[in-house]
């Protein structure tokens, strides 16, 4: 079962947060405000990296100034223990931008194993994002709009210089995230002034709360600066667990690694065994949420439907039944045409993918049949079900034949989408009776779910298929940065009961 747990979707999670916590508190210091000047400045800044309680990894932020124009370069390495197994990642952006804040430029590259993501992106004096990426040797471009109000590296340094270390004053922003290609609402919030232990020396610092709109879900968390404004430590509670960046020294920010296995806290146990019987019929679901209940949504489909019972929460789970539906589709709803559409994760325009979709469906005569058999085409095609791959897109799941469960989502997503067939990749839990020493459990997992007949129907190309012993936490375009709401989720809720119906 190795195959369900989407752990480079986390992963991926996990660094595109670290980077975000750095890049919303890099170099806030005013003793480096005078930037005018044209000559060279130059500054570093290490941290250690700890996931879980345990050393994991670095980041390290420089910061430099020639000719009126600021490059910010953050890398960040971490290591993730799972199953005996360490799995690498590392992470580079890198921003330009003027003295007084105006975005140039910026480019990310992310390396996961053998992957890598190359993007590059050039502000023009017209308000327009010109965007490349490069990934699995193919090269996509794109525009956005460009809006002022967005904040790189050095603009968010500058505003928070501004805004300076009141207690009690807060202020907003446009937090422009380089490695998502979107734009994050970030609220900020001057604290008090605390004592904190850093790393064996007891400092007075001022506890900067932040929120972050990322898609539709909120991610906290808290950052202690000195009296120059400069990032002491970042705090931010995550999957049933915390992550947590403290300021150090080079020599200790890359000395070696205690990688946990934080995975664990994803885990969800079921109060009773599921049946591949019980799971083909209707089950009832009693959920109850640990601590803060803005952090758990439970999407409402024809398959899930969730309601309040004696103040818990109440998911009534049903795999949806019938040979049904016309394709390629053609009615006019705008949200459902947006799951038309390929994008940089879901080649679905694709020439090759075409043709194997093409080929999967055959004669089918509806597009539920249509569907159930490009899913058994993808559970076949990927032959080699393992956790070696990174978060690997439809075309590169395409070559190498590979991956886990994500992978199997976003190549099953590609093909409903090149036959006609709107589709998104569902993220979640899937019950299984035995993980990694444990037993009755349900494992973070990732599906695809087809738009037929006005209804969101699901597929497993993973598994065996899709039953009631799937949960769903959120649906996104295939993007990984739209799992912020999974992140959310994962470790806060408990499953109290599980009745069929």
């Amino acid at each position: 079962m190795n195959d369900m747990v989407h752990i480079q979707k986390v992963f991926s999670l996990l660094s595109a947060i670290l980077l975000l916590m750095v890049s919303s508190t890099v170099f806030a210091n005013n003793q480096s405000s005078q930037h005018q000047q044209p000559q060279i400045t130059d500054q570093v800044q290490w941290m250690a990296l700890f996931l879980a309680g345990k050393k994991s990894g670095h980041a390290t932020t420089q910061r430099s100034v020639l000719n009126n124009i600021v490059t910010t370069t953050v890398t960040m390495q971490m290591q993730i223990n799972r199953g005996g197994s360490v799995i690498s990642m590392k992470s580079i952006e890198q921003s330009v931008e003027t003295t007084d804040g105006q975005a140039l430029s910026f480019s990310s590259v992310t390396e996961q194993g053998a992957d890598s993501v190359v993007i590059n992106g050039i502000v023009s004096s017209a308000g327009i994002l010109d965007i490349e990426i490069i990934s699995s040797g193919q090269k996509l471009t794109q525009q956005q709009t460009w809006n002022p109000k967005y904040l790189l590296y050095e603009g968010q340094r500058l505003l928070a210089v501004k805004q300076g270390s009141v207690p009690g004053s807060k202020y907003q922003y446009q937090a422009y995230m380089i490695g998502a290609l979107q734009v994050a609402p970030t609220k900020v919030v001057i604290g008090e002034t605390k004592a904190l232990d850093l790393m064996g020396a007891v400092q007075s610092l001022t506890e900067v709360s932040q929120q972050m709109l990322m898609g539709d879900s909120y991610m906290q968390m808290t950052a202690y600066m000195d009296q120059n404004m400069e990032l002491k430590k970042v705090i931010m509670p995550m999957m049933g667990s915390s992550m947590e960046m403290v300021a150090s020294t080079e020599h200790y920010a890359l000395s070696p690694n205690q990688p946990s296995d934080f995975f664990t806290a994803t885990f969800t146990r079921s109060p009773l065994a599921i049946s591949p019987k019980q799971a083909q019929d209707t089950l009832q679901y009693s959920i109850h949420i640990d601590s803060d209940s803005e952090k758990v949504r439970f999407p409402s489909t024809a398959e899930q439907l969730v309601s309040r019972v004696n103040g818990a929460t109440q998911l009534t789970i049903s795999p949806l039944k019938g040979d049904v539906g016309s394709y390629p589709y053609l009615g006019k709803d705008r949200a459902v045409i947006e799951y038309l559409q390929p994008n940089r994760w879901v080649q679905s325009d694709n020439q090759q993918i075409i043709t194997l979709a093409k080929q999967a469906v055959e004669d089918s005569r509806t597009a539920t049949a249509a569907a159930k058999n490009i899913e058994r085409f993808v559970r076949s095609y990927i032959s080699e079900k393992n956790l070696s791959v990174g978060y690997a897109s439809a075309v590169e799941v395409l070559k190498s034949r590979q991956g886990d469960c994500t992978e199997h989502a976003l190549l099953l997503t590609a093909m409903l989408k090149a036959v006609g067939i709107p589709a998104r990749v569902a993220t979640g839990l899937a019950y299984v009776d035995n993980f990694a020493k444990e037993r009755q459990t349900f494992v973070p997992h990732a599906w695809a779910q087809a738009y037929i007949e006005g209804q969101w129907r699901s597929y497993d190309a993973a598994l065996n298929g899709f039953d009631s012993g799937h949960i769903l936490l959120g649906f996104g375009d295939g993007d990984p940065m739209h799992f912020f709401n999974l992140a959310n989720s994962l470790g806060n809720f408990k499953i109290k009961s599980i009745n069929g119906l």
